[in-house]
């Protein structure tokens, strides 16, 4: 039975550098948009501001929103259950996600970069632009995970516990920072995460478990 938890693969070094200056970027363009207002800075203003070239940021973001929505966490846990492609039940790959679950939480949760995500959750919840720019994310890992459970599972990406359960994992950390900001951030990041992994694995389990 192949062994459904790896460690997740580092970048080299290119993708490194070029995170780095996302990040650093990012950066700079949160500090605009909490002082001036996100809708009165521009993209030409946060390259001005970060000593770049706008295609420079259009190349690496596409988008104005992405500038907020943009995380390079995303895709760790999905990293972690794509470095094998075997077929597995579904109690093994729910064990996968619960085995993963602390790496990329403590990636996520380190003290700069929670500061970063409070402050890209701040204009998620308040501007509409960026709220759907966020939206349009989502539902991009929502396929993201139904492809990867059919994948993994053996199943058909049309399955109907399929479709539910990847809705839930994708939708279900959008509510755990909706959450967080709504309650002024008062709780740990990583208590807010570990509490919604063990809600999701224990909701997507029942969901899966319903189909042979």
């Amino acid at each position: 039975m192949p062994d459904p938890v790896h460690q997740p693969q580092q970048p080299g070094l290119l993708e490194r550098r070029k995170i780095q200056a996302m990040l650093e970027i990012q950066d700079v363009a949160l500090e605009l948009f909490e002082s001036d207002g996100y809708r009165k800075v521009s993209v030409e203003q946060v390259a001005a501001a970060a000593g770049i070239s706008a295609s420079t940021i259009y190349r690496y973001f596409g988008t104005k929103e992405q500038l907020v929505v943009w995380d390079h966490v995303d895709t760790q846990a999905l990293t972690l259950l794509t470095a094998d492609t075997g077929v597995v039940t579904p109690a093994e790959l729910l064990a996968a996600v619960t085995a993963a679950a602390p790496i990329v939480i403590a990636a996520v949760t380190h003290p700069g970069e929670e500061h970063r995500i409070r402050r890209r959750v701040r204009l998620m919840t308040s501007e509409p632009d960026v709220r759907t720019g966020e939206f349009q994310q989502i539902h991009r890992l929502e396929h993201h995970i139904r492809r990867l459970l059919a994948l993994r599972l053996a199943r058909d990406e049309a399955d109907l516990a399929i479709r539910y359960a990847a809705a839930q994992a994708a939708w279900g950390y959008f509510a755990a920072f909706e959450y967080w900001a709504a309650t002024e951030f008062t709780e740990p990041l990583t208590d807010v995460l570990q509490r919604t992994t063990d809600l999701m694995v224990k909701a997507v389990g029942a969901v899966l478990n319903t189909v042979g």
